[in-house]
């Protein structure tokens, strides 16, 4: 194993599970954005900007350590929003809940959707530099959920946005927060976008439905009794998409609708693709969560899979206590043709595992106990930790950011960067 720990950050009281990176300061190396938000809805309480180093930058609201852990994903990104050559940070601020639809989790208390809302939500434009409010405007209500950056409108840039709720409805929303167009149905986690028709606008994938820039269902699947965990489109070297998303099982469609394969699993929690091996054009990552939830339930399992058959070509059994265990693709080695892939949540005690497309562990780094904090969510789970990745340093190979609600660490490969060998060498170059 040979990795090297180059930053661990303390939070005592603005640690967060949700870490958004971008270069907030403007010098060009990726800092820290931690988001921290009411449990059991996705009212966000504070954001806290820091380098990697832990230097604060800047903060808004007031933080809280008990505001750290996330019942589900937040709406807020880092981005260029106005084009300018430096980022903002965009975030949405909830309606009023007037008559909230409440349930208990546990100890926990969850707020989904309301019955009423009174005003409406604002999607909030930050200067990435300090902090300060640049700009807001309106939003639909119930728009609290996931939103991401698309081109609607066929501007030749991400100037549009794709909002959700919880689980049921999604908008399309131009650059002024106007409506162009609204799709209800099973939304699922979070939407996947790509330009899959090539007329300069994205199209997007959300639950078991393609929807147009325009708003047009170009197809729709029946729910039937699940909602979507995961999506991701992807294109294959001939120039086909593939839509793959995954619920009791993994499906791959073509851009008709069509299923070019399915493989069922328990519960296919996390999909994504990438080119982790030499010997087939594009793989599939796959997380399958154990059942039941539970410490003591079955351990999730990592596939991977060919994404032009669906042929397996391993599986790897996760420890015991894993069934919240999530995986992503990482450019670990860097190197030009291959990628590795993270998985994390491996459960209590267990390290971050980096496999290779041969299915071997090339890396773990230790989950220091002090960073996750210590809680019960009702169901039995251990203390979280999350994963992302960036390159830190400009090397062509992405370093892991790992973050809990207490505190954060950051890996870097300790390596030698293979380079190809520099020969014909001279004291005279030139001549």
């Amino acid at each position: 194993m040979s990795t090297h720990l180059i930053s661990s950050i303390d939070t005592p009281d603005y640690g967060a599970e949700t870490v958004r990176i971008g270069d907030l300061n403007g010098d060009g190396a990726p800092d820290l954005l931690f988001v921290q938000s009411l449990y059991g809805s996705r009212e966000i309480r504070c954001l806290t900007a820091i380098t990697i180093l832990g230097e604060l930058l800047w903060q808004t609201g007031e933080p809280s350590a008990s505001n750290g852990r996330i019942y589900s994903d937040l709406p807020v990104q880092i981005y260029d929003w106005d084009n300018d050559g430096v980022n903002e940070v965009l975030f949405v601020r909830q309606a009023t809940y007037a008559e909230p639809i409440e349930y208990r989790q546990g100890v926990d208390v969850i707020r989904e959707r309301a019955k009423r809302y009174e005003g409406n939500a604002t999607m909030v434009v930050l200067d990435g530099m300090t902090g300060r409010e640049k700009h807001t405007f309106p939003i639909p209500a119930p728009a609290d959920d996931s939103f991401l950056f698309a081109d609607l409108t066929g501007r030749g840039r991400r100037e549009d946005f794709v909002v959700k709720d919880r689980y049921w409805t999604m908008w399309g929303l131009s650059r002024t927060g106007e409506t162009l167009w609204r799709w209800e149905g099973s939304t699922g986690h979070y939407p996947a976008i790509a330009d899959v028709d090539n007329d300069g606008c994205d199209e997007v994938f959300v639950g078991y439905a393609l929807i147009d820039h325009d708003g047009k269902v170009l197809f729709e699947k029946d729910p039937g009794d699940s909602h979507q965990d995961a999506s991701y489109i992807a294109r294959l070297p001939d120039g086909a998409w593939r839509l793959m998303f995954g619920n009791h099982g993994v499906h791959c469609l073509d851009v008709n609708g069509n299923e070019v394969w399915h493989k069922p699993m328990r519960e296919a929690q996390h999909v994504v693709a990438g080119h982790f091996r030499a010997d087939s054009p594009l793989q599939a990552a796959v997380i399958d969560r154990g059942y039941p939830r539970a410490i003591n339930g079955n351990p999730a399992v990592l596939y991977l899979l060919d994404v032009e058959t669906g042929r397996e070509f391993w599986q790897r059994r996760q420890p015991p206590g894993g069934w919240s265990a999530a995986c992503m693709q990482l450019r670990w080695t860097g190197k030009a043709d291959l990628e590795e892939m993270m998985v994390y949540m491996r459960g209590d005690g267990y390290p971050v595992a980096i496999y290779d497309g041969d299915g071997a562990i090339v890396d773990e780094m230790e989950v220091p106990p002090s960073i996750c904090g210590d809680y019960d969510s009702g169901e039995g789970v251990t203390p979280c930790h999350y994963c992302s990745h960036a390159d830190v340093y400009g090397d062509s190979r992405e370093e892991v950011i790992l973050c809990g609600w207490k505190g954060a660490r950051i890996y870097s490969n300790a390596r030698s960067l293979s380079i190809p060998t520099l020969y014909n060498n001279t004291q005279y170059p030139g001549m």
